[in-house]
């Protein structure tokens, strides 16, 4: 698990949603530009777009960033 990910493990709790493109980045380590990108393309199980503004499921987000759920494709 990446230190980003490891610093997030135990905040908040695993129904609350991540928003913005560069916090789902910080849980995925990519950076804001991979993770718009990554969010765009559909490739983040569970993130919705809410206006302007991305959100996904902090519980997803663990999985992803653990290897526990289907790898993020480039």
């Amino acid at each position: 698990m990446s230190t980003t990910a490891a610093t997030h493990q135990h905040s908040g709790d695993d129904d609350s949603l991540v928003w913005g493109a560069k916090r789902i980045g910080e849980y995925l380590n990519l950076d804001p530009r991979q993770a718009f990108y990554q969010l765009e393309s559909g490739r983040v199980p569970g993130a919705t777009k809410w206006g302007r503004k991305w959100a996904a499921p902090r519980k997803v987000l663990r999985q992803l960033a653990a290897g526990e759920a289907a790898p993020i494709s480039e």
